[in-house]
């Protein structure tokens, strides 16, 4: 069986809901929606997605990731990696809950990397599936609520306690989840090494850019080997070294052009780049757009 990805469009399209506007042009737009679970299907295709997706299941069902089937009884909550492909099939007629789908434009570097790192959202170490209580359930419900209202109001900085909201729930589906690993070494290893990381960010000006750019020099910081470190991160986080200090610098990058009027050349020397040719390939390796189009485009669609 061939598993591919679905893009935002094509959620839309399967659930035989109405396109959001911002989804009709081609830009690189920033997406975030949030709905009750009315529009529901028996079974949703197991395939890997382009955008993250929380839900609030209220009913029975079985949640499959990476093969690995999860039950759901009366309710619960999913937290879907984009990278795992996964499915849900209903069990009970009676189906109802919450979902938020969003994608990186949204996040920017909303979440930490640490907080990331605890969260299944963005580590595919970590089991989906939370079973909930009922005074749980009411918490992440209130959670819902509140984003559906802003979403449909005219407040200017709606988006940003949207964000807020979010890191909420996300942080509130840690706590709910509880240690999902004993404590040891590696654990503590990988939250030195996030510590390092975060604590390159945020840029602040051009006379400081970053020291920090690659496995080896996150390694010297740590007094270890890079292999050991390459080795620890790639087992806990199914990430190498390298593609989350790419992710990181990405992230400061978009927040960069779309929050400061500092030229492209500017950006590309804060974050450590010689010449703003290489961070120009780089960053169009990683969001598929040039620097300068991403800054137009989302300021454009905002």
């Amino acid at each position: 069986m061939q598993i591919g990805t679905e893009t935002l469009p094509e959620f839309y399209q399967r659930t035989n809901q109405a396109m959001p506007a911002d989804l009709l042009s081609k830009a690189n737009v920033s997406h975030f929606n949030v709905r009750e679970r009315t529009c529901l299907n028996k079974l949703t295709p197991y395939n890997r997605r382009d955008y993250y997706k929380i839900c609030l299941i209220i009913g029975n069902g079985v949640h499959t990731a990476a093969g690995k089937e999860a039950l759901i009884e009366n309710t619960g909550m999913i937290f879907s990696n984009p990278s795992v492909p996964s499915a849900y099939r209903a069990t009970s007629v009676s189906q109802s809950g919450f979902y938020c789908l969003f994608n990186d434009t949204f996040l920017l570097n909303t979440i930490r990397q640490d907080i990331r790192y605890q969260s299944a959202l963005f580590n595919p170490a970590i089991p989906p599936v939370i079973p909930l209580t009922a005074e749980q359930v009411g918490r992440f419900t209130n959670l819902f609520r509140e984003m559906e209202a802003l979403l449909s109001g005219q407040y200017f900085y709606k988006y940003d306690m949207i964000r807020s909201l979010l890191q909420m729930m996300i942080l509130e589906g840690i706590r709910v989840q509880g240690p999902v690993w004993q404590q040891n070494a590696n654990d503590r290893l990988i939250a030195r090494f996030f510590s390092v990381l975060n604590q390159q960010f945020p840029v602040d000006s051009p006379e400081n850019p970053l020291k920090l750019l690659t496995p080896a020099a996150y390694a010297d910081q740590l007094n270890i080997h890079v292999n050991h470190l390459n080795n620890v991160v790639k087992r806990s986080t199914g990430k190498t070294t390298r593609e989350i200090i790419h992710e990181r610098i990405v992230e400061e990058a978009k927040t960069l052009l779309l929050n400061t009027d500092w030229d492209a050349a500017q950006i590309a020397y804060t974050l450590g780049f010689e010449y703003p040719s290489h961070f120009n390939k780089y960053f169009k390796q990683n969001t598929h757009t040039t620097p300068l189009l991403f800054r137009e485009q989302v300021k454009h669609a905002g």
